[in-house]
């Protein structure tokens, strides 16, 4: 039987700008989906790369039945693997915690439900961010939706593409 692997690291760069095109305009559902999903997928390879070489890896990498298939194991381990820091697994463990309030519920939820909007302000990585201007004092729902789908998105964003980099660079000073 042939083992899971992940998506290469080459494969999954082509794949970033449909990545942010679904962060910007499809569904708050299918943002959040894919954007953990994507996240999970840059956890594979790092997770890979920092293993020794050998077709196990795959079986307890897989994301239907191994071991470190889930996104809270993957974000749990580079953690204790030191390949990511406090903060940003911090904020990994908030964007599963969205992705599983947009995900298991029977009614559609987005980024207007007050539960989300709470855990996306709690998010760090989009703080970063230089702020623009000064806030209206009267914001709309729809404003509001906006404003927490941004958090989301810039915080998968920035996450992601550190951990795509420091794969990268893990995966090149392993052939060294």
């Amino acid at each position: 039987m042939k083992h899971w692997k992940p998506i290469n690291l080459e494969k999954l760069s082509g794949d970033t700008k449909k990545v942010y095109e679904i962060l910007n305009f499809e569904s708050d559902l299918a943002c959040v989906l894919i954007g953990t999903t994507y996240l999970s997928e840059l956890f594979a390879n790092i997770i890979e790369v920092s293993f020794i070489k050998t077709s196990i890896t795959g079986k307890i990498l897989d994301p239907r039945s191994g071991a470190l298939g889930q996104f809270a194991t993957r974000t749990d381990l580079a953690y204790c693997l030191g390949l990511i820091n406090k903060n940003v697994y911090q904020d990994l463990g908030i964007i599963g915690e969205i992705r599983n309030v947009l995900a298991h519920k029977h009614l559609s939820l987005d980024f207007n439900d007050k539960i989300v909007k709470e855990k996306c302000e709690k998010l760090k990585a989009w703080r970063m961010l230089p702020a623009k201007g000064e806030k209206s004092t009267v914001i709309s729902q729809e404003e509001i939706r906006i404003q927490a789908r941004n958090q989301f998105n810039f915080s998968v964003i920035l996450r992601g593409q550190r951990i795509h980099v420091d794969a990268i660079s893990k995966k090149n000073n392993k052939k060294l």
